[in-house]
């Protein structure tokens, strides 16, 4: 039986500490642009955004942004603002406002196939922003050009010069690479060297999916939009670079060839798993992109690849819903295609008693260290 094995990066490869600084930076600038000095956010308030389903700091950024716009405007009255949240954010430093004691980013339902901040829009949140700056805020969070709050995020993620040489923009803040300067292997030297061995040996096939930014899909060579190396980053750190990739930015290649919405693609929609799934099989990165973007406009059609064995098992490491539901949904895509399919769901947690709730709950066994994992899988120790 052939196992395939589905990996996270962030939260489950890497401890994206990177991320999470540059997140709280961020959120720290535009509160010191809106007067209300040095606020950051309470660790509670962004794990509860995990637990929900959130897990890109693409969209935590504009809701926690939202949040605090809507906690000063609140008792305000109805003000005239500007639809650029840069903009909007030094009118109401001329306010005088006081920061809130705690930020309240309320709950609202998520939607497959579209971001959880347009999600957010949608369903009516933050009602004391005006809608033109709720719309900059919570729509088109992937895109740098359009989105105030990740072309900040960036900055401070890749640092201000790098940021530079891959938007060809100016720095609105002087900062070295977040990524850098605070990600940590998740991973330790022994349970990397039980992996790598399983992998390249052939005991497993293996691939990492994420929604962290990429490069386009290999062979690709000068494409016209920015793509930067985020996840092949990780990768590198952990010592795993050559290890099969399905990131964003492959994602948004072929999404923008078929002129289809990226967010279509991401998990926890299936096409993320089944595109890692042949990838780590041995398909070339874009014939399995375009096999699987086929498949999408064609829901009927069996899903084949060369590759693809009758029978096999999935197994995928997360530390958060959005994975396993996409290789869940993907597993039964290849069931309707004619596979068999078994499907193992390991839930990585770190220590981290909110995610293992919320995992638990959902009937994932959770893991806080990868020795309890690889153990539970039977790979061999390291002599």
């Amino acid at each position: 039986m052939i196992r395939i094995l589905l990996l996270d990066i962030d939260g489950v490869l890497v401890r994206p500490l990177g991320y999470r600084a540059a997140l709280r930076a961020s959120l720290a600038t535009f509160a010191a642009w809106m007067g209300c000095g040095s606020f950051q956010v309470e660790e509670e308030v962004i794990s509860q955004l995990e637990a929900q389903g959130i897990s890109s700091e693409f969209d935590m950024l504009p809701l926690l942004v939202g949040a605090l716009f809507d906690a000063i405007l609140a008792n305000r009255g109805a003000l005239v603002l500007a639809a650029d949240p840069e903009q909007a954010a030094h009118q109401v430093a001329a306010l005088h406002p006081l920061p809130p004691r705690r930020l309240q980013v309320p709950s609202f339902p998520l939607q497959e196939g579209i971001f959880p901040a347009e999600a957010a829009y949608r369903s009516g949140i933050y009602p004391h922003l005006p809608d033109a700056l709720r719309r900059s805020l919570l729509l088109n969070t992937r895109d740098v050009f359009q989105s105030a709050t990740t072309r900040l995020f960036q900055q401070y993620v890749l640092g201000s010069q790098r940021f530079s040489e891959v938007y060809g923009l100016t720095a609105q803040v002087q900062a070295p690479a977040y990524l850098q300067t605070y990600d940590q292997p998740l991973l330790d030297a022994i349970c990397r060297k039980r992996l790598e061995n399983a992998w390249r040996s052939g005991e497993i096939r293996a691939a990492a999916m994420t929604a962290r930014p990429s490069l386009p899909p290999r062979g690709v060579t000068s494409p016209a939009e920015p793509y930067p190396p985020e996840a092949e980053a990780a990768l590198e750190l952990i010592g795993l670079p050559d290890l099969p990739l399905v990131g964003l930015g492959k994602l948004e290649y072929v999404a923008r060839q078929a002129k289809l919405a990226v967010e279509s693609l991401l998990k926890p929609a299936p096409a993320q798993a089944l595109a890692a799934t042949l990838v780590a099989l041995g398909d070339d990165e874009l014939a399995a992109l375009e096999r699987v973007v086929a498949w999408l406009r064609q829901p009927s059609q069996a899903l084949r690849s060369e590759h693809l064995p009758e029978q096999l098992e999935l197994h995928v490491v997360e530390d958060t819903l959005g994975g396993i539901r996409s290789v869940h949904t993907a597993a039964a895509v290849l069931q309707q295609s004619g596979y068999s399919v078994s499907v193992y769901a390991w839930g990585l947690t770190d220590g981290n008693p909110l995610k293992r709730e919320t995992l638990a709950r959902h009937g994932v066994h959770c893991h806080d260290t990868w020795e309890e994992i690889l153990d539970q899988m039977g790979l061999a120790e390291v002599s």
